[in-house]
């Protein structure tokens, strides 16, 4: 259905320019084609269903390690203590950056 949506919408726009049919009954199926598409693409998310969740159990942050997450964005910083996923977490709609400092006992 992809890949027929740009050519539906070429011949639509030619049947309009050349006169053939009025543009209300072309341009109003297109539009609903339009809106069906951005419906799904906007559902495509939940199909993953729950990959966000970690797997395995969580696994505590050496203590001689301080391992923090730094939004570019808004430069809300987070201090991780036990590690769910490998993943950095997001925030404002990026990726964190994530720093690694070693703790030195004196």
């Amino acid at each position: 259905m992809k890949r027929l949506f740009w050519p539906i919408v070429g011949v639509g726009v030619l049947l309009v320019v050349t006169g053939l049919v009025e543009p209300r009954y072309v341009f109003a199926p297109l539009l609903g084609l339009l809106i069906w598409r951005v419906g799904i693409a906007s559902f495509g998310s939940l199909r993953a269903g729950a990959a966000h969740v970690p797997d395995g159990p969580p696994v505590p942050v050496p203590p001689d390690e301080r391992i923090t997450y730094w939004c570019a964005g808004c430069g809300a910083e987070v201090l991780l203590l036990v590690r769910g996923a490998s993943v950095a977490p997001r925030h404002c709609g990026e990726r964190m950056t994530e720093r690694r400092e070693v703790v030195r006992e004196a």
